[in-house]
């Protein structure tokens, strides 16, 4: 601390690690008026490093994902769904998972623009399954491509239900997902059912 005439007066060391937790949860913007559009590769390269930041914490920060949110939204108000030419591959994929990180209304408003920016070939089809079994899985219905696995209180996985599971392969390789059982693997899960060609 410095008083009046800048003399130092004190000094206090901060917990490094609560020095970056407080940084992280600070806004993107503090003005909606200065978003830069020609600068998009750099600030979701920032919010990137961020929403995966949160997601090794012991503690995952709701407050940082909301800011995130606020930050993509007012990129995507102001500048239009970005590509990856504008925002580069982990620009678009910063706005895929703060998305999908998002509550399910987002999820839904956003999925349009998700989907055609996959379409045009800035986004992997893999996070555009993802999603869409995420929005299923919150409407209660069944999964299509197999991505969705619960933890039960007992700390056992298993997958969430799944719609018309002998052809769930073939639905996979068309979004360029390697077979369920592969998959399921990762949790200690079997998937057996014999797939039809």
């Amino acid at each position: 601390y410095i008083n009046d005439q800048n003399v130092l007066i004190k000094v206090e060391f901060q917990d490094p690690e609560m020095a970056r937790f407080a940084l992280k949860k600070e806004p993107v913007f503090k003005d909606i008026n200065k978003v830069d559009c020609s600068n998009l590769d750099r600030i979701l390269d920032k919010i990137y490093d961020r929403d995966q930041e949160n997601r090794t914490d012991n503690l995952m920060d709701e407050e940082l994902d909301l800011n995130n949110l606020a930050a993509v939204e007012q990129l995507l108000d102001n500048c239009g769904m970005p590509n990856t030419a504008t925002a580069g591959e982990k620009g678009m994929s910063a706005i895929w998972l703060v998305v999908q990180h998002a509550s399910a209304e987002k999820r839904i408003q956003y999925f349009p623009q998700l989907l055609e920016a996959s379409k045009q070939g800035d986004l992997e089809r893999q996070d555009i399954a993802l999603m869409q079994d995420l929005m299923l899985m919150d409407s209660g219905k069944p999964q299509l491509y197999g991505s969705q696995i619960l933890m039960n209180p007992d700390g056992t996985y298993e997958l969430h239900e799944l719609k018309n599971p002998s052809t769930v392969d073939s639905r996979r390789a068309m979004m360029g997902m390697g077979p369920l059982s592969e998959y399921v693997g990762h949790w200690g899960l079997e998937f057996n059912a014999e797939q039809e060609d």
